[in-house]
Parts: structure tokens; sequence; C-alpha cells
């Protein structure tokens, strides 16, 4: 009964330890519930606040792209006031300027106001059918040149005026002192108010002391548009000849005084004209030719430069001018009248700057870049920059395509020595044949496009060559007998060892040694014919390719060479263009074709 009692007694204790671990179980699952629902509520939370940090997100985007918007209308505002301000300022210094201008320079315009209404053919009509009063004329004539004497349109106006009014000795000192204010100006006036009147002699006459006065190194706006009134031939065939003559002996002193002549200039603008032989072109001639490339590609681009500039000479003189009376006489009088004066250049110059900076809205930038190019545009001009300009960059000048004819009548000689030149030293380089090559291979072939080759015999030359060498360098591949021999013996002598030795050091040594000899011997032996299969692969490959860049090559030696000699034939096609050019100097160019290199050149 003791014993029984005894183990009793323990497993009662296990059965109350297993209830309290029940217990504690119990107590650890509701916790883990309370758990879990703190971590779904959490969740809750978290998801919540996730939602309410993307609403903050996109405000703050929303405020960011508000932030940048103000941003730019803040900028945009900031520039737009501060162009309002230049240009307020540009309004208030143009009014002051403007004033100033009136202040100094008033009378003149008066005075210009007066030419122009003297200078009209009706003035005259009126005065010879007495319905203006001459005193009249002569007074407001006589008080313009008192009221600003050093003004030299003031005397040209009484000169004007005393001829309407036949007084021919004021006429004579009215111009004396024009004459001796500015003699450029006041020889042009008479000029072309003798044209607009009609009397064609007189102004030659004019003309003549006109083209005397000028600077050929500095020719103004004023130039460039009688230039055109004599193109047209509206001053008279006499004006037209004295311009001719003058134009040659300016070009004559400046090629004297300076390093670069005329005819340099005129091949610079040339050569410009050339087409360049792209670096892709002609590739796999290039890659046979066994010549140097760069003297070929050199006179193939200038065999280009007669076509080219005849090229260029049909799209800037089309041709397509109507004939009738262009007006340029009459534009470059009242021109002339309205031409500020040098004492009133500078002031006219910063009133333009001004109107462009208000007409730009206070763009300072944008008006500084039109009143630098209108001031350029102005800028005089020697006369071979102006020539050579009128012929290659018609777009720098402001000349019609008879002033453009002319200063192509008078560069004529140069663009056909120049193209000639050209032609003979492109023809110096074009060789009679070239050395193509591939390899060892090497074939001289005749540069004449109309020779015909045996395309197909060269390929098969080239190929058959190359099949040759890969058979030589097949059968050089050889087993190396020693090498096999070697690895063979060592193998069977480390297996014999590695069988017939006790365990140890040098058993592994043998076995290590045998394996090696083994991997090597098998190594040599299939070396052969892994090789002479790369070596064939290789061969086939090489002589595909020889194939293709050869029978290209052949191809391109054709159109290569073919347009080489058809740009070489421009140059006479050159001189015809010119022949039906010259419309109201037709025939003329005869007497400046070039009748061979070296011959004496003349500058019309």
């Amino acid at each position: 009964m003791g014993e029984y009692d005894d183990q009793e007694t323990p497993l009662g204790d296990v059965t109350g330890a297993l209830r309290r671990l029940d217990s504690d179980v119990d107590a650890l699952g509701m916790r883990v519930e309370t758990v879990q629902s703190n971590v779904t509520a959490l969740r809750g939370e978290l998801r919540t606040m996730a939602s309410e940090l993307g609403n903050v997100s996109h405000t703050i985007d929303r405020v960011e792209d508000s932030v940048g918007q103000l941003g730019r209308n803040l900028a945009e505002f900031t520039d737009r006031y501060a162009r309002d301000q230049v240009r307020a300022r540009a309004e208030a210094e143009l009014a002051r300027l403007t004033t100033e201008w009136h202040a100094r320079f008033e009378q003149r315009r008066q005075t210009r106001a007066l030419a122009h209404g003297l200078v009209h053919a009706l003035t005259k009509d009126a005065l010879e059918k007495g319905m203006v009063d001459k005193d009249l004329v002569a007074a407001c004539a006589q008080e313009r040149m008192l009221m600003d004497r050093g003004f030299w349109l003031g005397p040209a106006v009484v000169a004007l005026a005393a001829r309407h009014l036949d007084k021919a000795p004021q006429m004579h000192r009215a111009r004396a002192q024009a004459y001796s204010i500015d003699q450029a100006r006041a020889n042009l006036f008479f000029t072309l108010t003798c044209t607009r009147l009609g009397e064609q002699d007189e102004a030659a006459r004019w003309m003549d002391r006109y083209l005397q006065s000028l600077d050929p190194y500095a020719l103004d706006e004023d130039f460039h548009v009688v230039l055109d009134a004599v193109a047209c031939n509206e001053l008279g065939t006499e004006a037209h000849a004295y311009t001719r003559h003058a134009m040659r002996q300016w070009l004559s002193r400046l090629d004297l005084a300076q390093a670069a002549t005329l005819e340099t200039q005129v091949a610079r603008h040339m050569r410009d004209l050339s087409k360049e032989l792209p670096a892709k072109a002609y590739q796999e001639l290039s890659s046979v030719c066994a010549d140097d490339w760069s003297v070929l590609r050199s006179g193939w681009e200038l065999a280009t430069i007669p076509k080219a500039t005849l090229a260029h000479l049909r799209r800037a003189f089309p041709g397509d001018l109507d004939g009738g009376p262009a007006g340029h006489a009459d534009s470059a009088l009242d021109a002339l009248i309205d031409r500020h004066d040098a004492d009133e250049a500078e002031l006219a110059s910063r009133i333009r700057y001004l109107e462009l900076v208000v007409e730009r809205n206070g763009d300072e930038e944008a008006a500084h870049q039109d009143h630098t190019a209108q001031r350029n545009a102005a800028k005089p001009v020697n006369l071979r920059t102006l020539l050579v300009n009128a012929v290659f960059v018609p777009d720098a000048v402001r000349l019609g395509e008879e002033a453009r004819l002319l200063a192509l009548r008078a560069v004529w000689p140069h663009v056909l020595n120049t193209s000639n030149s050209y032609a003979q030293r492109s023809a110096s380089l074009l060789p009679l044949q070239i050395d193509v090559a591939w390899g060892e291979w090497n074939r001289p072939l005749a540069a004449d496009p109309a020779v015909t080759l045996p395309e197909q015999q060269l390929v098969s030359e080239v190929v058959g060559l190359l099949e040759h060498r890969t058979r030589q360098k097949i059968e050089s591949v050889q087993l190396n007998r020693f090498r096999f021999v070697a690895d063979a013996v060592v193998a069977v002598a480390g297996t014999i060892v590695a069988f017939i030795a006790p365990q140890g050091p040098l058993r592994v040594t043998a076995a290590i040694l045998g394996i090696g000899a083994v991997i090597l011997a098998i190594h040599e032996w299939r070396r052969v014919p892994a090789r002479k299969q790369e070596l064939s692969r290789e061969g086939r490959d090489s002589a595909l390719t020889a194939a293709t860049v050869l029978s290209g090559a052949l191809t391109q030696r054709v159109t290569f060479f073919t347009a080489w000699r058809a740009n070489l034939e421009a140059v006479p096609q050159l001189a015809a263009w010119a022949n039906q050019a010259w419309r109201s100097e037709a025939g003329a160019i005869e007497e400046a074709v070039w009748k061979g290199h070296g011959t004496k050149r003349e500058n019309e």
C-alpha cells in the first residue's frame, strides 16, 4: 500500500502541472488573439496613414507646381517689367534725341524737302509755264543755303534752281560751292538731276567727275544704287562706258597696292563651291588602289569646280528680267538727298538703335543685333569685295541682277582663267592608269572608263592566288612527330611505373605525368585537322571578301573616272553660258576669252 501511495503522488503532480500548462496555453492564446487584433488595427491605421500621406504627397506636388508656375510667372513678369523699363527709357531718350535732332538739323530737313521738289520734272515745267513764281523759288533756295552753309545740299539746290531759272553764272558758282563741300555727293547729285531732266550727255560728264572723286577702297551705298542705274542704262551709254573704264582702273590700282589680287579672291570663292568627295564614297576603290588616293581625291574635287561654278552662276543669274525701266536712278537721287551727312550719322545711328529697342519691346539684345547688322550692311567696301560678293555671295550685297551681271563682266576673265587653271591642275592629276593591289596581287589598270576590263578574269586571278596561298598554308600544317612520340613514350612509361611502383609519392607522380602526356599527345593529334579546317575557312572568307571588294572597285573605277572627265568637260560650257548671259553687252565676252594658259589678262 505504501508503494502505491508513493506512485500516486507524482501522478497527481503531473496532472496539476498539465492543467496549469493548459491554462497558461489558453492565456497565451488569448494574448495572441489580442496581439492579432492590435496588429489588424495597426494595419488599418497604417493604411489610413498611407492614404493620408498620398494625399499629402499629391498636395505637395500641386504646391510645387503652383510654386514653379508662380516662379515662372514672376520671372516673366520681372523680365517684362525690365523690358518695359528699358522701352520707357528708350522712348524718353528717343524723344530727347528727336528734339535735339530737330534743333540741330531741322533746317536740313527743309532743305531736303525743297530739293525733292526741285528735282521733280514737273517743277521745271511749272516754272516754264509761269505757274510758280521764279523769284520765290530763287529766294527759297538761297535761304536754304544761308541757313546751313556747311551742308552741301544747300548750294546744290541753289544751283538747280538757277538752272531752272536760266541763271548760268549763279548756277556755276553754286555748283563750285557744293563741290568744295562734298565732291562725291555733289557730282552724283548733278549726275542724277541731269538724268531725271533727260540730259544724258551732261549726266555722263558729271558721272565721269563723280567716279573720279570716289575712293575704290571705300564705296558706300550711293555707289551701289548708282551701279544698278548704270547697269540698266538709265544714265545713258556714255555713263555706262565711263563706269566700266573707272572700274578697270580701280581694279588695276587695287591689284598693285594689295597682296591679295582679284583673281586670288575669285579662286578662293570658286574653291569653296567645289564638291567635296564624301569620305565613304568609293571605299572599295580606295582600299585596293596602290596609288596615293589623296592625290586622286584632290584631282577629282578640283575637276568639280568649273561645273559647280556654272551651276552657281545659273542660279545667281536666272536671266528672267523683264527689261522694263527699274527706276534705280530715281531711287538713287531720293536716297542721296535723304542720306545723312557725317555730322548727322552718329546721332541718327543712336536714334535708329532706340527705335529698334522700342520696336523690339525693350529687347536690347535683339535690337543690338539688328542695329549691328544694319550698320555692317551700310559700311563702305572696296571694289574687289563688292564685285566678288555680287557674283559669288549675292545675298551679301543689295544689287539687282543687271548690276551683278556688270560685276560678273568685270571679274569674268578671272573666273574663266581660274576655271581653266583648276581644270589644268585636275587634268595633270588624272592618271593614265592606276595600280590595283590585293595582298601580293598587283595589276595596272587603265584609268579611261571607256576601256573594258576583264573583270571576271581579274577576280579569278585574285581568288586563285588566295586559294593557292591557302593550300600552301594548309599543307604546311604537319604533325609534330617528335612531340607526339615523346608524349606517347612518357605516357607509357608513366603508366608502367604507376602500376609497378609501391604506394607513395612516386606512384602519384608517375600517374600524373602519364595522364598529362596522354592529354598532350591527344591535343597534338587533333591540332592538325583543326588547324587545317581553320585555315581553309579563313581562305574561303578571304577569297570571298577579295572577290566582292575587287568587283566593287572595278565598278567604281568606271563611275569615278567618268565623273572626273565629265566635270572637266564643263569648262567650255562655262564660256558658252557667258556668251548667252550678257544681255546689254552681247558678244563682248569674246574679247576676254582666254587664248591659253599664261596669256596676259585684262580686267575687262
